[in-house]
């Protein structure tokens, strides 16, 4: 909450009498409260003496010689500033303004169910999820259907989710059991009096999301469609996340498609019995909400209650599995952010800058370049740009790309680009010098399962710096920063890195990562 004192400040002129105050258009009106600057007017009854004329405000005139002050404070002349003895009378009206809109300025802008928190008072507790694919060996201690089913049967009133399709029950394929025991989970939880909100993509017809539409119409879950090309003409919701009862969350790749969760490497992070975090995770579920609605735009300047403290420059200090950590949330696109949310690029860059020995980057797909816009695309270098930078400065860059049937051609022209700047880059201490290595991961297919459209590929997204531990929604091209919604936890701790290294390092050893 933003105190009222950066907001009220008194104006020095006055046209009309008036014994109380108003904005500047002479009404309470809210919209004005919601800007960063709050006018208002300070006036007084014109007080005439017995001559005709104007008492003086800070003394008798009557007598001369005795020059007694007065308590009163009468009309200012134009463009005089307040005298300090209506200071005591200005702030008491300030208070009283303050008390009385104050309080307009709470969590119910965001249809909070609870009230929020920016106190990160308890020590919370996080784990990596995967989905490891059908046939790959590797081992993990937290599978994201599993960890999915966890959060919604152990949620007791709300649950809000963010979702780009729907496509968890449509399959009788072995392994898609996965998919119809989560859908399962969030039938049981609506027929419990879970309240399930669904904000999902309305733009992209990647599916009939006849699931969400049965949810609905069973009253089990309120559901709205963000068409982000109306909006912003173009783009889509492509943010995957899950939060319950507004404590404990999900973040990650997967999409809510049954064969995200067996037939698709994914990577995601939950956070549990959080608060802090997942207050914050709400204030852009309830930005999405208020997007769903009918005929909704965006607004010129969100309000205040949606805005966030923390971002890179900010970070939030919490306790994370008993040790000191820090995070934020990052988002895209920026039209959808309010004041204080840091920009999903800008958190890559800033966390690529911060970095002083390393950075292991994984993500589906990575070009310099637009790839959907209507337009026509362009050459998009920023995050391309921040990658050479670092390897300017003496920082190990490590790149796992996806190969798979969908990759596009000129993406290996652009990453042996980046590989090949390694021998041209300046030595530190007469031998060390950065680099550039780029590896392509390729997720194997056996006949059966090359039947199985759109799987059987690397689908992560995150990047792991010496210090900082970022898990995103979003592939590294230019549209997803520009014009798809997307999210990002970025954690700054020992632990947190370490854990996500070491994922790293098994993919990049493994036997399905080959140089380029």
């Amino acid at each position: 909450m933003v105190s009222g004192s950066n907001y009220l400040k008194p104006k020095t002129e006055s046209k009309q009498p008036n014994d109380g105050m108003e904005t500047h258009d002479g009404r309470a009106d809210m919209t004005n409260f919601e800007m960063d600057l709050f006018d208002t007017r300070i006036e007084v009854p014109t007080e005439k003496s017995h001559g005709g004329g104007m008492h003086s405000p800070y003394y008798e005139e009557d007598d001369p010689t005795k020059k007694q002050r007065c308590f009163k404070c009468g009309p200012p002349a134009r463009n005089r500033i307040i005298k300090p003895a209506c200071v005591p009378i200005s702030l008491v009206s300030l208070l009283i303004i303050a008390l009385v809109f104050l309080p307009l300025f709470n969590e119910e802008d965001l249809s909070s169910p609870i009230k929020l928190t920016t106190a990160c008072t308890v020590d919370c507790r996080s784990f990596l999820v995967e989905s490891i694919p059908t046939g790959v060996p590797f081992r993990t201690m937290n599978h994201t259907a599993e960890a999915w089913i966890d959060i919604i049967d152990n949620t007791k009133q709300y649950l809000d989710i963010s979702v780009m399709y729907w496509n968890l029950n449509t399959s009788t394929y072995e392994t898609a059991r996965y998919g119809r025991h989560v859908y399962e989970a969030l039938i049981r939880a609506g027929k419990r009096g879970v309240k399930i909100r669904i904000a999902q993509d309305g733009a992209s017809n990647l599916s009939d999301n006849e699931e969400s539409a049965y949810l609905m119409r069973e009253g089990l879950a309120e559901v709205r469609e963000i068409n982000v090309t109306r909006l912003i003409g173009s783009g889509i919701i492509h943010t995957k996340f899950i939060l319950s009862d507004i404590s404990t969350l999900y973040i990650g790749s997967a999409n809510m498609d049954w064969k995200s969760l067996s037939e698709v490497k994914e990577l995601g992070v939950v956070v549990r019995e959080c608060p802090c975090v997942a207050s914050d995770l709400y204030k852009i579920f309830a930005a999405y909400w208020k997007l769903g609605e009918n005929e909704s735009s965006i607004p010129e300047k969100w309000p205040i209650s949606y805005r966030t403290a923390f971002n890179f420059s900010s970070m939030a200090k919490m306790e994370l599995d008993g040790e000191p950590a820090e995070f934020f949330i990052s988002s895209s696109p920026g039209p959808f952010n309010p004041k204080g949310r840091e920009h999903d690029l800008a958190a890559i860059q800033k966390v690529m800058k911060s970095a002083q020995h390393s950075i292991c980057i994984s993500v589906m797909d990575y070009i310099p370049s637009t790839l959907y816009m209507k337009n026509g695309n362009k050459f998009w270098p920023e995050i391309d740009d921040s990658i050479r930078d670092a390897a300017y400065r003496g920082v190990n860059v490590r790149m796992l790309i996806s190969h798979w049937d969908h990759s596009r051609k000129e993406m290996i022209p652009f990453l042996k680009s980046l590989q090949s700047i390694t021998d041209g880059l300046p030595r530190y201490n007469g031998t060390e010098h950065g680099q550039v290595r780029v590896r392509i991961f390729t997720v194997p297919a056996n006949e059966q399962q090359k039947k199985i459209p759109f799987t059987r590929v690397n689908h992560a997204k995150y990047m792991v710096t010496d210090e900082i531990a970022y898990i995103g929604t979003s592939n590294w091209s230019g549209d997803y920063f520009i014009s798809t919604a997307g999210v990002a936890m970025v954690v700054r701790q020992p632990a947190a890195t370490k854990r996500l290294q070491q994922v790293f390092d098994r993919d990049w050893n493994s036997e399905y990562a080959t140089d380029i």
